[in-house]
């Protein structure tokens, strides 16, 4: 009998947690709906640009954050080519210099290196052979390098990336960066005016956003 109380009583206060756990975002608030269109796994992804000072900021925020996700969310990077002075193919040189990145195990070494090259010691990628000599850096032998580069699955998550870049701008969800998008359909409002700011709490809204 005591079984069945407690059972039933935690029938009930489940779904009223759970209300109430749904109940603390609001959607023009903590998040806008941008598209019809959900991603058919739960997923992040963060569009961003290597020469962004905002998004070199957020490194160190999406490191403590991301640890903090439910396994089944997925993070990503997508870089973006409309950022800074630099034409828009050397910014798609690091969109595809990202993707090289996203296959090969020193991939998070790599993406810090190459923040690094551009804002703390203040150099330039000018050219491919800049941008090998940071993959070379962290370990990675050059010839495998260069068949990388030039793959076809690395030049098609390149594309990827510019596809959806202009497929966000188009619904008004990507004017700058760095932006987050759950399931690609949900923007986040980070920063004081929805009170998102620390990790913990972006965690929650992206674990909250990705199951919905």
């Amino acid at each position: 009998m005591i079984k069945l109380l407690k059972a039933g009583l935690l029938a009930l206060v489940l779904p009223m947690a759970a209300t109430s756990f749904a109940a603390t975002y609001e959607e023009g608030v903590h998040y806008d709906v941008i598209s019809e269109r959900a991603t058919k796994k739960p997923e992040v992804k963060e569009f961003f640009s290597f020469y962004c000072p905002a998004c070199n900021n957020y490194e160190s925020l999406i490191s403590e954050f991301k640890p903090k996700l439910d396994k089944n969310v997925k993070f990503k990077k997508s870089h973006v080519d409309f950022v800074g002075v630099r034409n828009p193919e050397n910014q798609q040189m690091m969109s595809q210099a990202l993707a090289t990145a996203e296959v090969l195990p020193q991939k998070e070494k790599i993406i810090a290196a190459i923040f690094n090259h551009i804002h703390t010691k203040r150099a330039k990628f000018n050219e491919l052979a800049d941008v090998k000599d940071v993959f070379v850096a962290q370990g990675v032998d050059g010839d495998k390098f260069d068949k990388l580069f030039k793959s076809f699955s690395v030049r098609t998550l390149s594309s990827k990336m510019k596809r959806d870049q202009e497929y966000f701008k188009e619904k008004g969800a990507l004017r700058g960066v760095p932006t987050f998008i759950v399931n690609g359909k949900y923007k986040l409002n980070l920063g004081r005016e929805s009170g998102v700011t620390a990790p913990e709490d972006i965690s929650k809204l992206i674990n909250y956003l990705a199951n919905k």
